[in-house]
């Protein structure tokens, strides 16, 4: 699945604030959320009919909360360095081919706490889910 595969990768590569997947309890004040987002959907180039797809476009929106709004930034910077323009790697036997940002990470404002809050949207290219 998309969230724990990108949440696994996050933390094998450095990222040590929590991170959730779905949701975000108001507690830590430091935290990372993933959410699936719309991305464009199966690709059925060189698929033998309707429903032979075999990737898919997936959508991922990964969100920052502190209440420093530097700890984000440099937060949302690490999450970029290790998913924009990542390539051909296998994820919890999920093959990703193709990982790119859709836009520098961008404030999202404060949440109710005060806390910064930034956000940066991705499109991951990988095999299609089956479940």
């Amino acid at each position: 699945m998309l969230l724990d595969d990108i949440s696994d990768l996050l933390s094998t590569g450095g990222v040590t604030t929590s991170i959730y997947k779905g949701f975000m309890p108001e507690q830590p004040n430091e935290a990372f959320i993933l959410t699936e987002t719309g991305g464009r959907g199966p690709i059925h180039a060189m698929a033998s009919g309707p429903g032979e797809a075999k990737l898919e476009i997936a959508g991922l929106q990964v969100i920052r909360r502190s209440p420093s709004y530097q700890t984000a930034r440099d937060g949302m910077q690490t999450v970029m360095d290790l998913l924009d323009g990542l390539t051909e790697r296998t994820i919890n036997s999920t093959r990703y081919s193709y990982v790119e940002a859709q836009q520098t990470p961008m404030s999202l404002g404060r949440d109710k706490s005060e806390r910064s809050m930034l956000s940066v949207n991705f499109l991951a290219w990988k095999d299609l889910s089956t479940g």
